[in-house]
Formats: C-alpha cells, sequence, structure tokens
C-alpha cells in the first residue's frame, strides 16, 4: 500500500517415486546409531504407500530429503539422516501416506507427549526436552546420537538368587514413595535389605497412556515411563540394587496394547465397534481379543511381526538395564485358540499357548539364559505343569486361604506346596496378596473372626499379629514367595480406596493409594516388619529350606480351623494330609 508490504507463502511437494532399495546390512526396525552425526531410522509399515521421516532435523514439515527408500520385500521403509550434531537430541515422527498420519516410533528409548510431561517435575526429570507445540500432534520419539554409556559399578559381578529362593517384593513406584521416582527408591534401599528381600518387581514402567496409573496401559514397551524418571536414574536403581544382591523383575505387558501404539493407530478402522477396532491387515492385533479378559488391543503371538517386537523389546531390557527377569502379565491370553466369552474353556490346556511361551523362552534364552521367567497364567494345573518343566515360574495365587486363615476361618493352604500343582520342581511363586488381590489387614479389621472377647481379629494388635502368623505358614515354604508393597507394615487400606484415604469405591482400584510410611512408628506394625525380616532371612541363611522337608514325607496339605474350643483361647488344629495318613495337631498361639 506503499508503506508497508506483508508477504506469504505456501509450501508444496511434487511427490517422488519410492526408491526400492534395500538398507544397509543389519540394519534393525527402530534406531540405527551408525555415527556421531549420522543414523538410520527404520519403519515396519507394510500396506503403507510412502513415508516421510519428520522432525527436527526437517523443520517438521515432509522434505524429499526425508522421503524414506522402501526395502525390496515391501514392508519396510529406511531413511539415513546425517549432519546432525553429535550429542543433541533430535524430535521426530513418521509421516505416512495421503491421509499424513503422524506417528512415533515403537522402538525409541524416549517419548514425549504434549500434555502428559505437563505433569512431570524436574526434580524426577531434570531437563526433559520440550514437546514441539505447534509444529505437530501426538507422541513424539527422540534420538541422540552420541550417548556416553552408563558406568555400571556392581552389576558386572552380580550373582543372581537362586530361582528357588527368591524372596520378591511386588511394588507400584507411584504408590510407595511420594516422589514417585527412582532417585527415592534408590534411597529406601535400606528398608529392603533390614527385611531380608533379594527380588524387587517394578509393575510396569514402560511408557504407557497418561502418568497415574498401575501402568498396564502400556503403548511403548522399548521406552520407560518418563514420570518414575529418567532412563539414566533406571540404570542407577537397577546397579545399586545390585550392589546390595538385590534383583530386579520387571512387569512386562505383551498380551495387549492401547490406541497411542502405532502399531494400532496405523492399521486402525476407528468406525468399527464402540472403540473402533485393528484392521484385518493388521501385522500385530487381533481385529477381535481371542479371550475374555483381553483388554486394550489384543496381541497375535502368532504373527511373526509381533514375535519380533517382543523379542527385540526383552533384549533391550536385559542388555541396555541389566534387567534380571521379567513377569509377563496375563500370559494366558497369548493364544489364537478362540474362546470368546468362555474363561472355564480359556483355561484348559492349550498346546499353542505353550509353543508361543516357549519361543519367547528360546530367544530370551540366547541373551540371558539365566533370566527370571515368571507367568501369570493360573491355567490347568497340567499346563502349567510344561511350562515349569520348561524353566518357567508361576504365579501361585493362595490369596482367598490366606485371608480366611488370617480373619480366623477355617481355610486350606496346600496350594502353597508346588506340589499340589504336579511340579517336579519348586517352580511356584506364592504369595498371599498381589497388587490384585483385597488386601488382607483390610480384610482382618472389617470382617475377622469376633467370636468371643477378648480375642477379636477386628483388634488392630491382633489383627497385626494374624499377620505374623500368615507370615509364617508362607515364606519358609519350599520356593519363591512374593510380599506385596507394605504388606510387612500391615498395610489396611482397600484395593478400592482413592487417594483420599476414604472413599471406597470400584472406580478407584487402580487411583492412587495412602503412602503410610509412618506405620513404622507403630509398635505392632514394626514388630511385623521384624518378624518378616527374620523369617526372610532364616529362610535365606538356611539350606533346610532348600529341601522338600516336610513335603518329602508325603504331607500334601495343611489347614487350620478353631476346632471345638474357643477363639479367644488362642487353640487351633493344624492338620496335615499326606498320601497315605491324616493327623491332627493342637497348636495354642500366644494372644
Amino acid at each position: 500500500n506503499g508503506q508497508e508490504t506483508k508477504v506469504d507463502s505456501v509450501y508444496f511437494i511434487i511427490q517422488p517415486e519410492v526408491t526400492v532399495q534395500d538398507p544397509p546390512s543389519g540394519t534393525e526396525d527402530g534406531i540405527n546409531y551408525i555415527s556421531d552425526t549420522s543414523v538410520i531410522l527404520q519403519l515396519f509399515a507394510p500396506f503403507k504407500d510412502f513415508v516421510y521421516a519428520i522432525g527436527d532435523f526437517s523443520n517438521w514439515q515432509p522434505n524429499p530429503t526425508y522421503f524414506m527408500n522402501k526395502n525390496v520385500v515391501g514392508d519396510r521403509y529406511w531413511i539415513q539422516v546425517n549432519g546432525l550434531t553429535s550429542g543433541q537430541e533430535y524430535r521426530y515422527q513418521y509421516q505416512i501416506d495421503e491421509e499424513a498420519m503422524r506417528v512415533a516410533d515403537v522402538y525409541a528409548e524416549k517419548i514425549i507427549n504434549s500434555f502428559d510431561d505437563n505433569y512431570i517435575d524436574a526434580e524426577t526429570y531434570p531437563n526433559l526436552i520440550e514437546y514441539p507445540q505447534g509444529l505437530t500432534t501426538s507422541n513424539v520419539s527422540v534420538l541422540q546420537t552420541a550417548q556416553v554409556p552408563f558406568d555400571w559399578q556392581y552389576t558386572d559381578d552380580f550373582v543372581r538368587p537362586a530361582k528357588d529362593n527368591l524372596i520378591i517384593y511386588e511394588l507400584l513406584v507411584r504408590d510407595f514413595v511420594g516422589k514417585h521416582n527412582y532417585q527415592t527408591l534408590i534411597d529406601t534401599l535400606d528398608y529392603f535389605e533390614r527385611l531380608g528381600i533379594n527380588a524387587i518387581e517394578l509393575m510396569p514402567v514402560s511408557e504407557f497412556e497418561g502418568n497415574e496409573s498401575w501402568g498396564y496401559s502400556v503403548s511403548f514397551h522399548y521406552a520407560q515411563d518418563k514420570y518414575y524418571g529418567t532412563e539414566e536414574a533406571l540404570k542407577q536403581f537397577v546397579d545399586a540394587c545390585h550392589q546390595r544382591g538385590i534383583s530386579v523383575i520387571l512387569d512386562v505387558v505383551f498380551n495387549h496394547s492401547f490406541g497411542q501404539n502405532p502399531q494400532v493407530s496405523m492399521w486402525f478402522d476407528p468406525s468399527a465397534g464402540q472403540y473402533g477396532q485393528p484392521t484385518a491387515e493388521n501385522p500385530f492385533f487381533n481385529e477381535i481379543a481371542t479371550h475374555p479378559f483381553s483388554v486394550g488391543y489384543d496381541y497375535n503371538h502368532e504373527s511373526e511381526a509381533t514375535q519380533y517386537y517382543v523379542d527385540k523389546c526383552l533384549k533391550h531390557w536385559i542388555t541396555n538395564y541389566k534387567i534380571d527377569g521379567f513377569r509377563f502379565d496375563l500370559s494366558k491370553g497369548f493364544t489364537q485358540n478362540v474362546t470368546g466369552d468362555d474363561v472355564g474353556l480359556w483355561g484348559n490346556y492349550d498346546a499353542s499357548r505353550i509353543n508361543n511361551l516357549l519361543r519367547i523362552k528360546s530367544q530370551v534364552d540366547l541373551v540371558d539364559d539365566q533370566s527370571y521367567l515368571i507367568l501369570e497364567h493360573l491355567a490347568a494345573d497340567n499346563e502349567e505343569q510344561v511350562l515349569a518343566d520348561n524353566g518357567f515360574m508361576l504365579w501361585g495365587n493362595v490369596s482367598y486361604d490366606y485371608q480366611e486363615a488370617a480373619m480366623g476361618y477355617t481355610s486350606n493352604l496346600g496350594r502353597i506346596n508346588y506340589q499340589s500343582h504336579g511340579f517336579t520342581g519348586p517352580s511356584l511363586v506364592g504369595y498371599a496378596q498381589s497388587h490384585d488381590e483385597e488386601r488382607l489387614m483390610y480384610k482382618n479389621l472389617n470382617f475377622g473372626n469376633q467370636s468371643g472377647a477378648p480375642y477379636n481379629v477386628r483388634d488392630l494388635n491382633t489383627a497385626l499379629a494374624r499377620q505374623e502368623l500368615i507370615a509364617n505358614f508362607l515364606i519358609p515354604v519350599r520356593g519363591p514367595k512374593m510380599i506385596w508393597q507394605f504388606d510387612e507394615l500391615g498395610y489396611d487400606y482397600s484395593i478400592n480406596t482413592c487417594a483420599d484415604g476414604i472413599t471406597i469405591d470400584e472406580e478407584c482400584r487402580t487411583a492412587n493409594k495412602p503412602i503410610r510410611w509412618d506405620y513404622q512408628q507403630v509398635p505392632a506394625r514394626q514388630r511385623l516388619y521384624k518378624v518378616m525380616a527374620a523369617l526372610n532371612k532364616l529362610k535365606l541363611g538356611n539350606p533346610a529350606f532348600l529341601s522338600d522337608g516336610f513335603m518329602n514325607q508325603g504331607i500334601q496339605n495343611f489347614s487350620w480351623n478353631a476346632g471345638n474350643e474357643n477363639i479367644e483361647q488362642g487353640i487351633y488344629y493344624l492338620k496335615f494330609t499326606g498320601k497315605n495318613f491324616s493327623t491332627t495337631k493342637k497348636i495354642a498361639f500366644l494372644k
């Protein structure tokens, strides 16, 4: 207009032809670091026509320089990105086909999110790279060349506890330490050492949807969730555990995944059903889950794509984080045998499921043949027997009977004996409670036997003494055992308690729980801690507990009840049932 000039511009690309060329030999899916300034990115994307790598290196625009080549087979796209600054973090995604779908890399070790990351404090994750606001949407992956290798101090010489002698402590970082981070967890290792713990099992720490979660809504199995800390902090935690003779076991979730996972979104029909579903061409997921307990979207473990992914993820955690073993969530779901809504049919012997699990173990063994492999299987005994005979450990849920025993009612604890499952060796990880069951102390205080004063299980001190009794009938039994967090202090909030510690509601099941480290100051709770510590150390320090002992005498089950005498007298009858005999012993417990 004679005084000022305004300029606008438009960016357009004349679409090139896709170059068909195999990547250099040895290139794997994900990030391949080839120098301090160059990487090769490779994406598994069958049925897709073309892909751009976009990110900080392309000013977040599709650019012909980063138009990805296709391999000869036609299922993978790859590009070499040069000119990177050594040691600098770069944010990137893949933009796919004409609809310009943008997804993160499932093999990136760091994923950033425009919403969740706002609630991660700088103490937990210092100097977290910012999300590229206004330049893209959805999750973004991060790469960094010339990373300084972690200096492992204690891990190279670490000797893992024998499987038979494991005392596993299961915990959720969010509900165990107030700052929900690995740094604080490291500061708590004295507590575990005094308790006699030799293995810590972390509920899922892979990148999951949201921040406040149990972690089973995993979307990126390769990345660790930033809400708990940095990649280096997790390695420091593992190294510090090894310094004290404590193994680290990860709870991993390969039955399912959720919608933020690119493996879901790249082949997805949002119009199918209430929540949409994977399409028929999805190489990872079933259109409809094969079993009745599935959540999210159901992995097909007979697919080569899924098998490659699972194997690569497990190898990553073993080699890069020195993880000692894995607990496989919902392993009974690793089947293509369709059982619909029939829970009983789903639990029957399934040879194909066994084969899927044995295949996973064979690949883990190539990386680390001493790795603990624990299954949350809970299937038919004859199926679990095969898995146990092939080196797996199986979760042994005896929670109901331990609850009944703790409350002062008739119970049968025979299933804590691995022989009652038909196992030839002590492969049963027995437990009275886990993250999934109602808390024993809550049951004691609200539903305990109160048939006669002054012996009333609903009294706090009596309820805690009942927990001491339970520990005596759990920990010394041969085989690995598991303790749920704060069980040793008599944690008495319901599994359905909300964060305020008052409201009881099924919707609060996975909500934040009150963290009560002050329980250590209550004498009766501190006594329970000391009793469990004494039992743990007695078992770990005495080879007698590595033998079958009473089991070799033919004793198969033991149970107790109050008999005909008053519970207030503390009189119980312990019944032993063997192969050819049955005997009952009268036992008086101190009040």
